[in-house]
């Protein structure tokens, strides 16, 4: 899982039923197990680019498509100098109302994650006065956390959320839009049960840059 951002949706949905699995769940773990075993050389690349952005974030949400809860995913994609170092996958603990607010509770998580790499970056000498770039393909996301003027529909919304508009505004991160087909964190946040990866066919399959053409799926459920 260290080193594996391919397998974070199905680890997180799988994990769900540690203690109430059935049959049925041994059946899909298996076809799990069995793309493990043939993409044994699949993993992360990494190369000099010094001129790239120092980091980067790839932001995404998945709204109430688990019928078991209808709690949202959050996954996000962590990039330093175009290379992946950080990724999760997680259920958000709360039921959004709207594809808006799942996007602006991934996005939060996200927020709060890369100021920690702010940190270790900075530690490391690596220092940037330039906000971090974020990528969200929910346009609806982009303009509550740009806009400091609050809408009656977004009451319900904890406060704790819009820690993301005090960031953007003191200028310590940006948010850029990206199209939902380059949105890579996707592939953390969909259903398991359709597993799109891209696999570079040279001698080393390589998870270089994260981007997704679904030239490779692999069935789960």
């Amino acid at each position: 899982m260290t080193s594996r951002p391919d397998l974070a949706a199905a680890a997180n949905y799988f994990s769900q039923f540690q203690t109430c699995f059935n049959e049925e769940h041994w059946t899909h773990l298996r076809r799990v197990l069995r793309y493990i075993k043939g993409t044994l050389n699949v993993g992360l690349v990494y190369r000099a680019d010094n001129e790239g952005q120092l980091l980067e974030v790839f932001s995404d949400a998945d709204w109430g498509n688990d019928i078991t809860d209808r709690c949202s995913i959050s996954g996000a994609v962590f990039k330093v100098f175009g290379a992946t170092v950080s990724w999760f996958a997680r259920k958000q603990h709360t039921v959004s109302l709207s594809s808006t607010e799942a996007e602006l509770v991934a996005l939060c998580a996200a927020a709060c994650h890369s100021q920690w790499l702010v940190r270790v970056l900075k530690e490391l000498g690596w220092n940037s006065n330039n906000p971090v770039l974020f990528w969200e393909d929910n346009q609806s996301t982009m303009k509550i956390v740009s806009n400091p003027k609050d809408t009656g529909r977004l009451k319900h919304i904890d406060v704790k959320y819009f820690f993301v508009r005090d960031l953007v505004q003191n200028g310590k991160i940006k948010i850029e839009y990206v199209p939902s087909a380059e949105q890579q964190a996707d592939m953390l946040t969909n259903n398991p049960c359709y597993l799109y990866i891209h696999i570079d066919v040279t001698p080393r399959y390589l998870f270089d840059n994260l981007s997704f053409y679904y030239y490779y799926s692999v069935y789960l459920c």
